[in-house]
């Protein structure tokens, strides 16, 4: 792709094309800045910072779903560099691909609107990018709102432009998939999931700050008893075994008022509708037409309404066509494009093969609690009612961002007499955990899980077994109170 710098004239004036890049990019004319950033930092700023000081050219993908935290993400990278690093402001460049400058323009033309920009931005720094002699830094926002964006991110790398791109997506990255690609070997992505509990405990109870920062730089290996055993250990140290209970009270502040920053001054009924705007409707309508012009986007509709309501819940595929009032065929088709918007996950049953069958049962999760609570009405409370599935998908959410898994599913024997929530596999080790919230530990609830430890002797050597406020680290099953494991990832 060459830059035709002569398609981009008379699509705006200079003083519109000046005016936009200023309202982005004040730090280009204010002595002193004031970036007015959040003080919080998330787990994930260390990953940016690293990324920002190596050596090397390659891009940074931040995405994840809407209103978790990237744009803020980028502002605290953008001012670490302005202050930490001391890099002249000029050479910070910010945007945000959905702003109407971009999107008023032709879909075929938002290319030439993007290159103009780019122009605007060598004015600035009074020489072609090509030429600079220290890194600049762009920032790009909301990318996948330009069509192509890749190819224009690829095109500066192949051609070593002393640039190193920062962007963000509000979509997934199997939603990125095609376009990843073609940027292999070119590009970092990090995926940025709704708040962890660890991250929402330091958010809410600063004075935890400092321990559970240290906390998450340990890597905890899922199917390595030590190093679970030694990062409990260092939980207790800080928290003394009387503060079991406190933990869980956080893990039930946290399960009601989930992992979405924005929406926690908002009240039931503003939660509500936001839920159903941004991660119902503009999902089909936006993300998912990334890959697939949608023809029955109220299908997809009910369908997320559905899985958010009945997270933990086993499904049978014709029944749930039947509920939603579609055929089979017809969410047979959806249901994988569903997925990718990784708003929901499907745990399917386990069967040890290395090769897994397509099946008519699976359970889904939300990626988060507070999606269950938007859509039913109903507190996500750890002591009421549906206090099982809340449990078990604030246990799936912090198990998927361990490192290392290569599946997670669940066991059922045929006569349903032995129940294990998930099987979590990291190579050949296979983890059995199994979730229990409630306060006494009868010997039956160890019982499903030893089973399968003797069945899977060359696999599997211990399990774990989640209760509210058992902390027992000696035997077979490791059992672990919920608001403590939760800090683990």
């Amino acid at each position: 792709m060459v830059r035709n710098k002569a398609k981009t004239e008379g699509l705006f004036d200079v003083a519109q094309l000046n005016n936009t890049l200023r309202v982005y990019n004040p730090w280009w004319d204010q002595i002193n800045y004031s970036w007015d950033n959040p003080e919080f930092k998330r787990d994930y700023f260390p990953v940016g910072v690293r990324h920002l000081e190596e050596k090397h050219n390659l891009a940074l993908l931040i995405n994840g779903p809407r209103r978790v935290g990237k744009t803020t993400l980028m502002r605290q990278l953008m001012e670490y560099l302005a202050t930490h690093n001391k890099v002249v402001p000029q050479r910070i460049f910010f945007f945000s691909l959905d702003d109407p400058f971009i999107q008023q323009l032709p879909a075929d033309e938002q290319g030439a609107g993007f290159e103009k920009l780019i122009f605007g931005w060598e004015e600035v720094l009074g020489q072609r990018l090509a030429d600079a002699k220290e890194p600049l830094f762009c920032f790009l926002d909301e990318v996948q709102r330009l069509p192509n964006w890749e190819l224009y991110i690829k095109r500066y790398v192949d051609l070593h432009y002393p640039i190193r791109f920062i962007i963000s997506g509000s979509a997934s990255h199997t939603i990125f998939r095609k376009s990843l690609e073609s940027l292999l070997g070119r590009l970092v992505d990090v995926s940025l999931p709704p708040f962890s509990f660890r991250e929402w405990v330091r958010f809410h109870y600063p004075e935890t700050g400092e321990w559970l920062t240290a906390l998450s730089q340990d890597r905890i290996d899922i199917k390595d008893r030590s190093t679970i055993e030694k990062a409990v250990n260092k939980i207790i140290e800080k928290v003394n075994r009387e503060g079991i209970a406190l933990l869980n009270q956080y893990a039930n502040e946290y399960a009601q008022a989930g992992g979405f920053p924005q929406l926690w001054e908002q009240n039931p009924v503003e939660r509500a509708q936001f839920v159903d705007l941004q991660y119902v409707q503009r999902v089909t309508l936006e993300d998912l037409r990334l890959i697939k012009e949608i023809r029955r986007p109220e299908i997809f509709h009910q369908f997320l309404r559905y899985a958010f309501a009945r997270t933990g819940e086993e499904y049978n595929l014709e029944q749930l066509a039947g509920k939603i009032k579609t055929t089979r065929v017809t969410l047979s088709g959806a249901l994988p494009l569903l997925f990718q918007t990784e708003l929901i996950r499907k745990v399917e049953r386990f069967t040890n093969k290395p090769v897994r069958l397509r099946s008519t049962h699976a359970k889904l999760y939300a990626a988060d609690t507070m999606l269950y609570e938007a859509i039913t009405k109903v507190s996500a409370d750890l002591h009421g009612s549906d206090k099982g599935r809340i449990a078990e998908t604030l246990i799936f959410n912090v198990l998927r961002r361990c490192a290392g898994i290569t599946d997670i599913s669940y066991f059922r024997i045929p006569d349903g007499a032995r129940e294990i929530d998930f099987i979590v596999r990291v190579g050949r080790s296979l983890v059995p955990v199994e979730v229990k919230q409630r306060t006494g530990l009868e010997e039956k609830y160890l019982e499903p899980v030893n089973y399968f430890i003797n069945e899977h002797p060359s696999e599997s050597s211990f399990g774990i077994l989640i209760t509210e406020n058992n902390l027992d680290l000696l035997g077979r099953v490791l059992q672990i109170p919920l608001g403590l494991f939760l800090l683990l990832a």
